[in-house]
């Protein structure tokens, strides 16, 4: 494939995960769907690994910009979210309104509205315009920086590189990822995976290379390995709740049990699907 053909995939690359970022933007504040709020929480995901990327070719500065901004927007829409996943969780373990977790549907139900408030302020305040001038300059700025020459590493050098980079911690942390007492070797792997999927979700189209089957099998792991960090992150949510002795007994043994249970079902992932390094050629 030749360079400049590489080149032109690569920004368009990093443009359409800007477009897909104001798009859901726009959906958000139009319907405050859950689904639309979890979809743009990832694309603001994407958008810093895609900045992140190519940042050695995107003027300090504007990608500096870049990524704070898509940090700020993870991060306001993480409690959204925790919110919403937590509430579909408990309601599902508790099916009569005796159970132990109706009293935390219905604070969590309180509390929805008005983080709701929180990401639509921060989403209108969001100088978009500005960060599309930024987001265009640094995508034309690749035209002229990134390597095409005979004497320059190539492209595809640098993403089989970064490739093989984002997949040492999670080889690294696969053996002890099974081990009860190892939440945080668990948590370090969900990060490190979904880093490389970012990657090769990124990559794959620029190359014209078919990642299909390991993004599939990292798409397995990132569900349970997601779910038990959203069971942290219910039972760090409920922590700051005024519950009776009786619902906060009914939450640690519901989430302890369903810790248990995705712990088994990451156990057999990793027997029956080990993680191997894919080559993006």
């Amino acid at each position: 494939m030749q360079p400049a053909t590489i080149m032109e995939r690569s920004q368009d690359a990093v443009l359409t995960q800007w477009q897909e970022l104001l798009r859901l933007r726009r959906k958000v504040l139009k319907t405050s769907d859950l689904e639309a709020i979890h979809d743009l929480r990832v694309a603001s995901r994407r958008l810093r690994a895609a900045v992140g990327l190519f940042e050695p070719w995107i003027p300090q500065k504007i990608a500096a910009v870049l990524k704070k901004s898509c940090r700020k927007l993870t991060r306001v829409l993480g409690a959204q979210r925790n919110i919403d996943e937590a509430l579909l969780f408990f309601r599902l373990h508790t099916p009569a309104k005796s159970g132990g977790g109706y009293q935390i549907c219905r604070i969590l139900s309180e509390q929805r509205p008005r983080e709701l408030e929180r990401i639509k302020e921060a989403l209108t305040e969001l100088d978009h315009r500005r960060l599309d001038r930024m987001m265009r300059k640094a995508v034309t700025g690749l035209k002229e920086k990134l390597p095409t020459g005979s004497g320059s590493p190539s492209l595809p050098d640098y993403f089989s590189d970064m490739s093989l980079r984002l997949f040492q911690p999670i080889q690294n942390l696969l053996p002890v990822a099974t081990s009860p007492n190892m939440r945080e070797s668990r948590h370090a792997l969900r990060i490190a995976i979904k880093k490389w999927r970012y990657l090769l979700e990124i990559v794959a189209p620029v190359l014209e290379c078919d990642c299909s089957s390991i993004l599939n099998q990292l798409k397995e792991y990132q569900t349970i390995l997601g779910r038990m960090n959203d069971v942290a992150e219910f039972g760090a949510l409920c922590s700051r709740l005024a519950l009776s002795r009786h619902e906060r007994v009914f939450i640690e043994t519901t989430l302890q049990t369903e810790d248990e249970l995705l712990l088994l079902k990451l156990t057999e992932l990793i027997a029956q699907k080990p993680l191997t390094c894919t080559c993006l050629s």
